[in-house]
């Protein structure tokens, strides 16, 4: 007997549970080849496209046409699909020639949408590069219809070949360090359920959903005062230890800024890198020595900053995941970070978020993260891992700040108020929170290895500890 046939059973039953009517509400669009599953109910037809460019079609459309569209069809051949759900528009399909295609022919390439004659108001779609998350009933977040197994020597590429086909799921790729693939399920599935069902499958050691963490609760919140621009001056880059800033990203003025080593985009690999929400600027102008926290003295404040590799693991919405995190350890150890700046948190924890800040601390890295700005004493992880240095906020006069978190997990405080010239989701002036401790920590933590490279974690808290 398949020993993966007695789990598929309970499988059956949480993805049958699924209802029609939640299935169209929530829109599928799936391209296969040429021909497109369509299952959508009032859905604006950039919605609908926006999904084809994410699946590596491209779109060019007049920004005017944005239909509201009712269909439900599949397999339908996309020239058919189109003239059903255009009425007003025309459209073009470009193919070309696929030279990996074993048997040469061309393939669909690009889809052209347009008014008659008005073929040149067509704009290319760019893709979102948005995590696709959704709230539980539970109140914790995750990446819709993505599950991460962790796997152990015993799953054969056979055997994880009929795991899939049983789930009807799609290798989408692997994380090699923890030996962990991510797979998309049938859409609508309930994947916790799925990820229960499939616990303690042979060569299956880790199952669960990609949960998916908000920026949002330990953003740095504004303040009364006047922010000034960073001195040329400020801009340091004399220090050897690298910090990674893992956060929201890099403004594209600062991109060529002498503290900047690297950029790196872990949400959409290979895209350039931004920074719409501006908190990962912000948290990468302290990490580098280019903005000080109030209350720190000018003896104090000897380090001279250190070079960061700015990597954005938040999308747009504020939003990362266990998966994206992964990716972007990787390239922290890759790009020789020793120092990771970890300035957010969660309340709610993973086993795999523990397993990727193990396998971060066992590269060399020193984990910073925020405790968090609601003093509720609850740990917040990252923070709370053992092997994570987590960071409470002081005021400029030296005191804790009431919107500190606190707790067993808080190792060490710092300043966490500072004159910024760049705004979190809004203007530039003077904020507080933990995050700002947080890169100001890491900041200091470079310095240390930067005098002794062979500090261990005892060591650099006794360090951190003994000016506070």
């Amino acid at each position: 007997m398949n020993r993966f046939a007695w789990l598929f059973i309970p499988l059956i039953i949480v993805l049958g549970s699924v209802s029609a009517n939640a299935e169209i509400l929530s829109p599928l669009v799936r391209l296969n080849g040429e021909r497109l599953t369509l299952h959508v109910r009032n859905q604006p037809l950039a919605t609908i496209l926006e999904r084809l460019t994410a699946q590596g079609l491209r779109i060019r459309i007049d920004p005017r046409i944005n239909p509201i569209i009712n269909a439900r069809f599949d397999n339908r051949p996309i020239s058919a699909a189109l003239s059903s759900i255009l009425k007003s528009a025309d459209y073009a399909l470009i193919w070309r020639e696929d030279k990996s295609s074993p048997t040469g022919e061309p393939q669909l390439w690009e889809v052209r949408i347009f008014y008659k004659g008005q073929e040149a108001r067509a704009q290319t779609l760019q893709p979102k590069t948005n995590l696709a998350v959704v709230q539980q009933a539970d109140g914790t977040w995750q990446v819709r219809d993505i599950l991460l197994l962790r796997l152990t020597p015993e799953m054969t590429e056979a055997a994880l070949a009929t795991l899939l086909d049983r789930l009807g799921a799609t290798l989408l790729d692997a994380y090699v360090p923890l030996g962990v693939v991510r797979i998309r399920l049938p859409h609508g599935s309930d994947v916790a359920a799925i990820a229960s069902a499939i616990a303690g499958t042979p060569g299956v050691q880790n199952a669960e959903p990609d949960y998916a963490y908000p920026l949002k609760g330990d953003a740095p919140t504004i303040v009364a005062g006047t922010a000034s621009a960073p001195s040329q001056s400020r801009f340091p880059s004399t220090g050897d230890t690298i910090v990674a800033v893992m956060d929201s990203g890099l403004r594209s003025d600062y991109g060529d800024s002498p503290f900047i080593r690297a950029a790196y985009d872990a949400v959409s690999p290979g895209a350039e890198v931004g920074d719409t929400l501006g908190h990962g600027t912000q948290m990468s102008l302290i990490a580098a020595g280019a903005v000080t926290p109030l209350g720190v003295s000018s003896e104090s404040d000897s380090d001279s900053g250190s070079p960061v590799v700015a990597i954005r693991a938040f999308d747009d919405n504020g939003f990362t995941s266990t998966y994206t995190l992964m990716r972007a350890i990787d390239y922290a150890v890759d790009s020789g970070a020793h120092v990771l700046s970890l300035s957010w948190g969660s309340e709610n924890t993973s086993t795999l978020l523990e397993s990727a800040m193990g396998y971060a601390s066992s590269k060399g890295l020193v984990l910073v993260a925020a405790a968090g700005n609601a003093p509720t004493g609850d740990p917040v992880y990252p923070a709370a891992y053992d092997n994570v240095i987590g960071v409470g906020a002081l005021t400029p006069d030296g005191n804790a700040w009431d919107q500190s978190n606190h707790g067993d997990f808080v190792a060490v405080s710092a300043p966490g108020m500072a004159d910024l010239p760049v705004g979190y989701n809004g203007e530039a002036g003077r904020y507080a929170g933990t995050s700002i401790a947080t890169a100001y920590t890491a900041r200091r933590v470079a310095a240390i290895l930067n005098e002794n490279p062979e500090a261990d974690r005892t060591t650099i808290l006794k360090r951190l500890t003994a000016t506070e």
